[in-house]
């Protein structure tokens, strides 16, 4: 199946939940991180829960200090 996560393409066996994407990008810092499918913020409590679906769209979004 097919994910996209900020507009990349990566192909998973089976629906991943979001936790297992951001494992598979390498991602362990979660702090002032937010997450997005298809346009719609999901909270940090249903991560390990949602799974995506094929042709789903990830938005990874990183807060970032500065002015």
């Amino acid at each position: 199946m097919t994910v996209f996560v900020n507009d990349e393409t990566f192909e998973f066996s089976e629906n991943p939940t979001l936790i297992e994407v951001l494992n598979q990008q390498g991602i362990n810092e979660l702090h002032g991180l937010a997450l997005a499918i298809n346009e719609e913020v999901i909270p940090r409590a249903e991560w390990s829960a949602i799974k995506l679906e094929s042709n789903d769209r990830l938005m990874l979004i990183r807060a970032t200090q500065g002015g």
